[in-house]
C-alpha cells in the first residue's frame, strides 16, 4: 500500500503475488509404550546367627502408579516376614514369627483446575497388631489450592474421606471382639513443594470412629530435602502420632518374652 516516487516506465510490468505462510505442522506428540504407567519393585532379606540364636527376614513391595490430566491411579502392596530363635538352655529355646502383609488402591478423577472426586481401598493382615484381615472401601472428594495441571510441582490439598473396615482378629480383643466392621472418617491436609532447590512435604490427618467418637488418631509428619550446593544437600524428616483407636489389641497379659521381642 505504498506509492511510487517520480515517473516510472516499470511500474505496468511488475507483478506482485502474495501467497499465505505454510501452516507450521503440529507437533505429533510422542506415544508412551507404557501409557503412563511407572512400575516399582523392591525385594531384600537379611540372615545372621549366632551359636545360640538366629535371624531371618524377608520383606517385598511393588507399586504402579498413572497420572494423567484426568485421572490418577496407584496400587501398591508390601509384605514382610521374620523368624527369630534363641536357645535360652540345652533343650529350651524361644521361636517368635512376624508377618504382615498390605495391598492399597487409590483411584481419583479430576472434576475441574481444583476439585476432584476419588476411592480408597485396601486390605491388610498383622500378626502383631493381632488383625487376621481387615478391609477398608472409603469414597472421598479433595480440593487443591493449586491447579491439578501444576500437582507434579506443587500442591496443597484437603481431603475429606468416611468409609468402613471390616476387621477379623487372630485372638479375643480387650473388648471381646472377634470381627467387627468400624465406620470412621478422616480429613488429611498435604503440602508438596519440588523446586530446583530440592522439595518440602508433608500431611496432618485427624481420624475418628463414627461409632466411638472418643476413638481418634492425629498425626503429622514432615520433611525437607534441601540442596545446598552441586552434590551436597541436607535431609530433615519429622513426626508425631497421637493414637487413642487401637481396638485390636489382644486381651490378656502379655509375657516378658512377648513384650522383648516385640511380638505384642
Amino acid at each position: 500500500t505504498g506509492g511510487v516516487r517520480g515517473d516510472s516506465s516499470a511500474f505496468p510490468d511488475l507483478d506482485v503475488t502474495w501467497r499465505r505462510p505454510a501452516q507450521a505442522a503440529a507437533a505429533t506428540p510422542t506415544k508412551d509404550p507404557w501409557n503412563y504407567w511407572v512400575f516399582r519393585v523392591n525385594g531384600g532379606g537379611n540372615a545372621f546367627g549366632e551359636s545360640r540364636s538366629r535371624n531371618r527376614s524377608v520383606r517385598a513391595s511393588f507399586s504402579a502408579s498413572r497420572t494423567t490430566e484426568r485421572w490418577k491411579v496407584n496400587f501398591s502392596g508390601n509384605r514382610n516376614s521374620s523368624r527369630d530363635s534363641f536357645e535360652l538352655a540345652p533343650g529350651e529355646s524361644i521361636v517368635t514369627r512376624r508377618d504382615s502383609w498390605s495391598v492399597s488402591n487409590l483411584t481419583v478423577r479430576s472434576l475441574g483446575p481444583k476439585w476432584s472426586i476419588g476411592l480408597r481401598g485396601s486390605a491388610a493382615r498383622s500378626s502383631f497388631s493381632n488383625t487376621d484381615r481387615s478391609i477398608n472401601a472409603a469414597p472421598g472428594i479433595e480440593f487443591d489450592f493449586f491447579p491439578y495441571s501444576e500437582s507434579a510441582r506443587r500442591s496443597l490439598t484437603v481431603q475429606y474421606n468416611v468409609g468402613a473396615t471390616y476387621f477379623d482378629y487372630r485372638d479375643l480383643t480387650v473388648f471381646d471382639k472377634l470381627s467387627e466392621t468400624v465406620p470412621k472418617h478422616d480429613v488429611t491436609v498435604s503440602l508438596g513443594i519440588r523446586e530446583p532447590w530440592g522439595s518440602i512435604n508433608g500431611f496432618g490427618t485427624f481420624s475418628q470412629h463414627l461409632n466411638h467418637l472418643d476413638r481418634t488418631r492425629a498425626s503429622v509428619f514432615g520433611g525437607a530435602d534441601v540442596r545446598l550446593f552441586r552434590g551436597f544437600s541436607v535431609n530433615l524428616n519429622m513426626g508425631y502420632e497421637r493414637i487413642r483407636d487401637q481396638i485390636g489389641l489382644q486381651k490378656g497379659s502379655a509375657t516378658t518374652e512377648e513384650i522383648l521381642l516385640r511380638l505384642r
